[in-house]
């Protein structure tokens, strides 16, 4: 009797009226197919099984999504961000990522084959399309961070060692054709539903994605090391279906109200990687740990008011430096005013933002890194309830012309990364409910992750847009996103608004900076524009060189390594990549 294994310990049943709704159910380690995945009931718990694996890439430190890019250097915990340009291919993190993302894979395939033997019901259909949808992301996850992967369609009922690589070509037009279907007529996902289930509005919007990031592929990166499989017709698709996955629906909620706690399910959001306290084994570790990695470390519990933040993840000044003055999701993004707790030692009450903004005094206060006198004056001005005036404020550091230094250069903000509560943190992400401020000695909350927004799908669609040469276009979309609430300030209208001779490569990835800040896109999107060794080199503070970025055989490192525990229990000759 064939036997499936699950990689979850506790498999959890969810509840389709709600992202957050989940039930506990038995923990089942040595199941029968015959006697369970063959029924109804059997069958819908291992998909939402299939659903718990995506937990496993964004739970902990999400690394590769921000290792190695511009826009985050190391905070408190030196060396974590820096390892990501000199790693090897013996990395833990890139061997986690890689495994998670095969195991995945292999929970979908499962789907798929009982799929075709389970009794009938009202979603199996469904299911096996859901199934098809995660696959092809977990392939398109793959391919961007590691280029061609082996693709495999089988569920394994035994140790199967021979794993040979498929091209980057076969990788793309699998991912595509999924998707392809996916977004068609004979497609039973659903067309938009909760964000927690794969539905067509996401799969239109991981299409226009696929083709944005193969229509780059043309041969032209560093010295050549993809191979061109780009084809004439990849931006003109990349704009149709982000258009499609936009339906002609405009952003109606700014930055901050978008990322709400209380707003997971908002029409912004198309699908996420969903948490809740009763679906994780351990809340203390088994959260979203995106509220807390980007900023400084903020002390910890002699600072028991506090956000619990690891640090890890600072923003750079070249991060604060792409939010022109009279962008207001600067301040919808980043937490500027941090309050006391005089009731305790050494206290700093980081949550009294959101829950007694007029009584706490602001301790702290961090100014915009264009904020001149007048700005600063200005804001100690404005206080109408008396609680700026202990306030230490913290100015960033303006280096010469104001862009970021090169490497080596003296910065006054460079050093207070390593400080705490030197730097503001991101603060989009924040979970301020009671549930989440009594387990806040952790550094995870049950916040969902977004993989696919409104914000986004309206950028690819302006970078495809530019990329067909229709800086127009590209400029209207750009201007139509920018009409969110809260997103230009009065007085700033004519400074906000885009023109078509504004659009470039580095204009498309400051607007991804600025919309997208924090969210776990920025290194695919300067691996993507063929600008990652630039970028690099120019904006990162911590003494990044072109030479950290070449392997022993003078190659750059532009893809991840492939895991050496891969290749060494791969019984195919598998070629590692250039750099490693």
């Amino acid at each position: 009797m064939k036997k499936i294994y699950l990689l979850i310990a506790t498999v959890c049943t969810l509840v389709l009226s709600s992202c957050a709704g989940f039930l506990d159910q038995d923990n089942r380690s040595n199941v029968s197919s015959e006697s369970f995945y063959k029924t109804a009931s059997g069958f819908e718990s291992l998909t939402n099984a299939m659903y718990s694996t995506i937990r496993t890439l964004y739970n902990s430190q999400p690394v590769l999504f921000v290792g190695g890019s511009d826009l985050y250097g190391d905070g408190k915990s030196e060396s974590v961000v820096y390892t990501y340009f000199t790693f090897t291919a013996s990395d833990a993190g890139v061997l986690k990522f890689y495994q998670n993302c095969y195991k995945g894979i292999q929970m979908c395939n499962s789907v798929l084959y009982y799929g075709g033997v389970t009794e009938e019901s009202a979603k199996r259909l469904q299911y096996m399309d859901e199934a098809r949808f995660i696959r092809a992301w977990y392939y398109f996850q793959l391919v961007q961070q590691f280029g061609g992967v082996e693709i495999n369609k089988e569920m394994f009922n035994s140790a199967v060692m021979s794993h040979p690589r498929n091209s980057l070509k076969e990788c793309y037009d699998f991912i595509i054709e999924e998707f392809t279907y996916l977004v068609g007529n004979d497609s039973k996902l659903l067309a938009t539903s909760n964000v927690g289930r794969a539905n067509k509005q996401a799969a239109n919007f991981f299409l226009a994605k696929a083709y944005l990031t193969r229509g780059w592929l043309d041969g032209k990166d560093y010295e050549v090391q993809e191979e061109n499989i780009a084809q004439a017709t990849d931006f003109d698709n990349a704009v149709k279906y982000a258009l499609a996955s936009i339906n002609g629906v405009e952003p109606s909620k700014s930055i901050e109200e978008v990322f709400d706690i209380k707003n997971e399910n908002d029409a912004e959001f198309f699908w996420s990687c969903c948490f809740d306290y009763n679906a994780v084994s351990n809340p203390s570790s088994d959260g979203s740990y995106q509220m807390c990695q980007f900023g400084a470390y903020l002390g910890g519990s002699e600072r028991a008011n506090n956000k619990a933040m690891d640090g890890n993840f600072s923003p750079l000044l070249h991060m604060h430096q792409q939010f022109d003055k009279g962008d207001g999701r600067y301040e919808q993004t980043f937490m500027f005013e941090f309050y006391e707790d005089n009731k305790t030692p050494n206290g700093l009450n980081y949550f009294a933002y959101y829950n007694a903004p007029t009584t706490k005094k602001i301790r702290y206060y961090y100014t915009p890194w264009w904020a001149d006198t007048t700005d600063v004056l200005a804001w100690f001005a404005d206080d109408p309830y008396k609680i700026k005036d202990e306030v230490e404020y913290v100015s960033f550091t303006r280096a010469e012309g104001g862009i970021a230094p090169s490497n080596g250069q003296p910065e006054t903000y460079k050093n207070r990364r390593h400080q705490d509560v030197g730097v503001p943190c991101i603060k989009k992400f924040d979970d301020y409910t009671a549930t989440s401020m009594a387990n806040r000695s952790s550094t995870c909350s049950m916040h969902d992750v977004s993989l696919a927004r409104l914000g986004e799908a309206y950028l690819i669609a302006a970078e495809a847009y530019m990329k067909k040469g229709d800086n127009t276009n590209a400029a209207k979309m750009i201007n139509t996103l920018r009409k969110r609430p809260g997103t230009i300030k009065a007085g700033f209208e004519t400074a906000m608004t885009v023109s078509a001779s504004d659009i470039n490569v580095d204009f498309i990835l400051k607007e991804r900076c600025c919309e997208l800040a924090g969210e776990y896109v920025r290194w695919t999107d300067i691996k993507r524009c063929h600008v990652l060794v630039d970028y690099i080199t120019k904006y990162q503070e911590d003494a990044i060189d072109v030479n950290n970025l070449k392997g022993t055989d003078g190659k750059y490192k532009i893809l991840r390594p492939i895991p050496q525990n891969a290749i060494d229990l791969n019984q195919a000759e598998i070629q590692q990549n250039p750099g490693f």
